[in-house]
């Protein structure tokens, strides 16, 4: 098993997360002040990838040490890019956000 987590700027963090864990924050973050409306994601392999997300969702990602960021359109876009990040398919994310 793959180790990941999930991280609140506000502080909170759960291990071994799956796709609701990722659904609640979403919800969490629209209702959060803008200084704590952020979260991340981080999903371990060889290299610690990683996708974080503000409330006016611009996202930072961070793959093999390598930092993009991207604009997403809607919440509907930053929920399959999170998905695709827990099922480690970060080419095709790569793709996405270039």
């Amino acid at each position: 098993m793959t180790e990941n987590y999930i991280q609140y700027a506000s502080g909170y963090q759960k291990d071994n997360i799956d796709e609701e864990d990722i659904v609640k924050a979403i919800s969490d973050i629209q209702s959060m002040d803008d200084e704590h409306g952020a979260f991340w994601v981080s999903v371990i392999t060889d290299d610690e990838n990683v996708i974080e997300v503000n409330k006016d969702l611009s996202l930072f990602v961070i793959f093999e040490g390598q930092q993009t960021r991207y604009q997403a359109t809607d919440w509907n876009e930053v929920t399959e890019l999170y998905k695709l990040l827990l099922l480690e398919k970060f080419d095709i994310i790569t793709s996405k956000v270039k």
